[in-house]
């Protein structure tokens, strides 16, 4: 009996050795500004929700309306002191244009996010880590759904750190994140640090790779198509997206989980192909918009993006089976 009382402690002292989250890395300050803007798509269309292939879009503002194909993700829920890493994928609504209050601002060290550029005004130096706060993407940015999705994901697994990687690209199209595709409009953007990728797809790898060295991708988060609205071709082109990374990476089928476009805004009729999604990609998801206010025609206000991130955060625990 002593013995085996003996083996436990020193397995629980073993265990407690080798699950610390890495560190914030340095906080040194480098230069730079941010992604540079684009003029995004403005074509309407049909104001219906309803999409093929089964994504089936439930109603309400407080929650995440999901559905999908593929079941509930890969592993279930995480083990204590798990390093779930998370990719952050799309354009402006991703980056997050509202700008923060104090409330958005509260830091949780178990959130980490792989900085997006040289910030100078936020402190942080490009592809290193630091505890996460608005904004997680360009240096001029907002809050996005990254925010509350991380605080979703922090609340519910409490021994968890969650390690974020933003990707999104203010007003580019989706032809920027296809791998082996150089965008017809490659020259409007900028791409961090330097702008020498051909396209988004290898950075998004580059920096994928960086969070895989701490810790597990667990799963995709995705807001884009206004500069592609109302092209069915759209559809296509990111399962194509998705089917690289998760081979690239060697992701097998983690989640991935798109959102709708602004009900109010200029591009609300893509939402009927953004709900074709789970039809097309397996073990895929799309977060409903429905209820969320705008601050333009293209973005969602605070409150919208507060809701839309907590409404991906649901959506993704839903997805790991917890």
């Amino acid at each position: 009996m002593k013995s085996a009382y003996l083996s436990l402690v020193l397995s629980v002292f073993v265990c407690s050795l080798g699950c610390s989250d890495g560190g914030d890395g340095d906080a040194s300050a480098g230069g730079g500004g941010g992604a540079a803007g684009g003029a995004q798509s403005s074509s309407t269309g049909s104001d219906a929700m309803s999409g093929t292939g089964g994504a089936a879009t439930t109603g309400g503002t407080g929650g995440g309306a999901t559905s999908g194909t593929g079941g509930g993700g890969t592993g279930g829920a995480p083990a204590d002191n798990a390093n779930m890493v998370f990719l952050l994928i799309g354009q402006s609504n991703m980056e997050g244009v509202p700008q923060p209050q104090a409330e958005d601002k509260v830091e949780n060290p178990r959130v980490k996010v792989l900085a997006y550029d040289n910030c100078t005004n936020v402190g942080r130096t490009y592809n290193e880590w630091y505890t996460a706060s608005p904004p997680l993407h360009s240096c001029g940015a907002g809050v996005g759904p990254g925010d509350y999705f991380a605080r979703t994901l922090a609340e519910a697994y409490p021994t968890a750190n969650i390690w974020l990687v933003p990707n999104a690209i203010n007003g580019v199209d989706i032809d920027f994140f296809r791998k082996g595709v150089r965008s017809s409009r490659r020259g409007e953007f900028r791409i961090p640090p330097d702008d020498h990728w051909n396209g988004a797809y290898e950075w998004v790898i580059e920096r994928a790779r960086l969070g895989q060295e701490k810790g597990t991708i667990r799963g995709i988060i995705f807001h884009q198509g206004e500069s592609d609205s109302g092209q069915q071709a759209w559809l296509d082109k990111v399962a194509g997206m998705v089917s690289d990374l998760r081979s690239d990476l060697e992701l097998g089928e983690v989640p991935f989980i798109a959102g709708e476009l602004l009900y109010s805004g200029c591009c609300r009729g893509h939402n009927t192909i953004v709900n074709q999604i789970p039809g097309r990609i397996p073990n895929s998801f799309v977060v409903s918009a429905e209820g969320l206010a705008a601050m333009d025609q293209y973005h969602f206000d605070l409150a919208g993006q507060r809701t839309l991130g907590r409404r991906y955060g649901e959506t993704m625990l839903e997805a790991l089976g917890d």
